[in-house]
C-alpha cells in the first residue's frame, strides 16, 4: 500500500526548494475538494471585489475613451507633423495599451488566488506590465530634451520624433528582458497524477536568484533619474522663456524711447503677444511714434527678434506639459516604492491581505494618468474664445458682461480709455492673445 501511494505522488522526486513552495501554497487551501483548475477569489477581496472591479472598469473606460479621442484629434488635424505632438501621440498609444491589456490582466492577477494562466503568461506578464510604463517615461524624457534644444535655439534641428518613439519601445523591451530569469513557474501536474493538479501551476519569484538589485536598478534608471532630468530640463526651459519674455518687453520700451515716445507704465501685469513672422499682426500699432505715446501695457503687442519662436504659445505649452508629467510622476511614485518595499519585507499569511489591498490601490493610482492626460490635452487645445463660450454655458451672466464690454466704445469705434481690465482680458482672449502672467 505504501509503495502504491509513493508511485501516485512521487514526493521523493520533488526538489526540496520546489516542495517548500508547494507546501506553502497548499497551506492556503482549506477545502480538499476545491478544484484548483478554476480561478478562486482571494479571501481579502471576498467582500470588496465589486468595488475594486468597478473602479478599475471606470478607469479603463474613461482612459480608453479619452486617449482614443486624443488619437483621432491628432491624426485628423495632422498635428503629428510637429515633434511635440508626435511624442504625445506615442504616449497616447502607450496609454491605450495600458487600458486594453495591462489593467485587465493586472486586476485579474491581483484578486485571484491560484494561477491558471499558464507558464507563458507567468514569464511574460511582468514584461507586459512594465513596457508601456517605461515607454511613457522615456517619451516624456525625450519630449523635454527636444523642447529644451528648441527653446534655446529655435533654428536648431529637432529630434527625429518618429525614430525616437520607435526607440522608446525597443529600449523598454530590452530593459524588461531579465524578468524571465527571476520568475519561476511550477507545473503541479508534473509532480502529481491527481486530477486537481492537472493544468495548475505556481507562478512566483525564483528563490535561487536575487531580484532586489535588478528592481533597484529599474527604479533608478526608469523612474528616479528620468524624472529628475525632466525636472531640470523644464526648469531651464521656464527660465529661458521668462528671459526671452522680459527681453522682448525691454526691447519694445527702448524702441519707444528712441522714437521720443513716452510709454506708460503701471503696476499691473503686462500682456505680451509674441507673433510669428508668418503670422498676422496690426502693423499700425507696431513701433510707431503714436503707438509708443499711446502705449498701454495691458494691450501692447510685442515682436521678438527671433521670428521662429512664439513665446506666449510656448509658455502655454510648457504649462500643460509640466502638469501632465508632474501628474504622471506623482501617481507612479507609490507603486514604484511599494515594489521595492515588497522585496525587502517578508510576506506572510498574516500580512498578505494588506499587501494585496495596498497593491491594488497603488496600481489604480499609477494608471490614473491615462485619464488625466487626455483631459489636460483637451483643456490645452481650447483657445481663449472657445473657453469663454464654454464658460457661457454655465454662467449666463457672461454673455451680458461681454455685451456691456462691447458697448463701452468711443464714437470713433475705439475702446474707451477707462475700460476695465476684465473687459480688456476678454477681448484679448477673443483675438487669440494670451496673458503671459497666466503661465507663470
Amino acid at each position: 500500500m505504501e509503495k502504491e501511494i509513493n508511485s501516485t505522488i512521487p514526493e521523493n522526486d520533488i526538489p526540496p526548494e520546489v516542495w517548500a513552495i508547494l507546501h506553502e501554497f497548499l497551506l492556503g487551501i482549506k477545502d480538499p475538494e476545491l478544484d484548483l483548475r478554476e480561478p478562486h477569489l482571494k479571501t481579502v477581496f471576498s467582500r470588496i471585489y465589486p468595488f475594486i472591479i468597478f473602479i478599475y472598469a471606470l478607469l479603463v473606460v474613461a482612459g480608453l475613451f479619452g486617449n482614443l479621442t486624443v488619437f483621432v484629434y491628432i491624426i485628423r488635424h495632422k498635428l503629428y507633423s510637429e515633434e511635440t505632438y508626435t511624442f504625445l501621440l506615442n504616449n497616447v498609444i502607450s496609454d491605450i495599451i495600458k487600458c486594453v491589456v495591462v489593467l485587465p490582466i493586472s486586476l485579474y492577477v491581483l484578486i485571484i488566488q491560484n494561477w491558471v494562466l499558464g507558464e507563458l503568461l507567468c514569464s511574460f506578464l511582468p514584461m507586459i506590465q512594465d513596457i508601456p510604463l517605461h515607454t511613457s517615461t522615456l517619451t516624456f524624457l525625450l519630449l523635454a530634451w527636444d523642447r529644451f534644444r528648441f527653446i534655446r535655439n529655435p533654428n536648431t534641428s529637432r529630434l527625429p520624433a518618429l525614430v525616437c518613439t520607435i526607440g522608446t519601445w525597443l529600449t523598454s523591451g530590452c530593459l524588461v528582458l531579465p524578468y524571465p530569469i527571476y520568475i519561476i513557474y511550477i507545473d503541479l501536474g508534473k509532480y502529481s497524477k491527481m486530477n486537481i493538479f492537472q493544468g495548475v501551476g505556481v507562478c512566483t519569484v525564483n528563490l535561487a536568484d536575487d531580484m532586489k538589485e535588478y528592481m533597484r536598478g529599474i527604479f533608478l534608471i526608469m523612474y528616479a533619474a528620468p524624472l529628475a532630468t525632466i525636472s531640470y530640463l523644464f526648469i531651464r526651459i521656464s527660465r529661458e522663456l521668462a528671459t526671452q519674455s522680459s527681453s522682448a518687453v525691454i526691447t519694445f520700451q527702448s524702441r519707444c524711447k528712441e522714437k521720443g515716445g513716452r510709454p506708460r507704465t503701471d503696476s499691473h501685469s503686462t500682456t505680451v503677444e509674441f507673433r510669428n513672422a508668418r503670422g498676422k499682426f496690426d502693423r499700425s500699432s507696431q513701433y510707431s511714434r503714436s503707438s509708443c505715446s499711446d502705449y498701454d501695457p495691458s494691450r501692447a503687442h510685442y515682436e521678438v527678434h527671433d521670428p521662429d519662436l512664439n513665446v506666449a504659445k510656448e509658455m502655454r505649452t510648457q504649462k500643460f506639459l509640466v502638469t501632465m508629467i508632474t501628474t504622471y510622476g506623482i501617481c507612479l511614485c507609490p507603486l514604484m516604492i511599494l515594489r521595492l518595499a515588497r522585496l525587502a519585507l517578508i510576506e506572510t499569511y498574516d500580512n498578505s491581505g494588506h499587501f494585496d489591498i495596498t497593491f491594488a490601490i497603488f496600481v489604480w493610482i499609477a494608471f490614473l494618468p491615462t485619464c488625466s492626460t487626455p483631459l489636460l490635452f483637451a483643456v490645452w487645445q481650447i483657445n481663449g474664445s472657445r473657453m469663454e463660450r464654454l464658460r457661457g454655458y454655465f454662467r449666463f451672466s457672461n454673455q451680458k458682461f461681454r455685451q456691456s464690454c462691447e458697448t463701452v466704445t468711443t464714437a470713433a469705434g475705439t475702446p474707451a480709455a477707462h475700460r476695465s481690465r476684465r473687459c480688456q482680458h476678454s477681448q484679448l482672449q477673443d483675438e487669440g492673445i494670451s496673458d503671459t502672467n497666466s503661465f507663470t
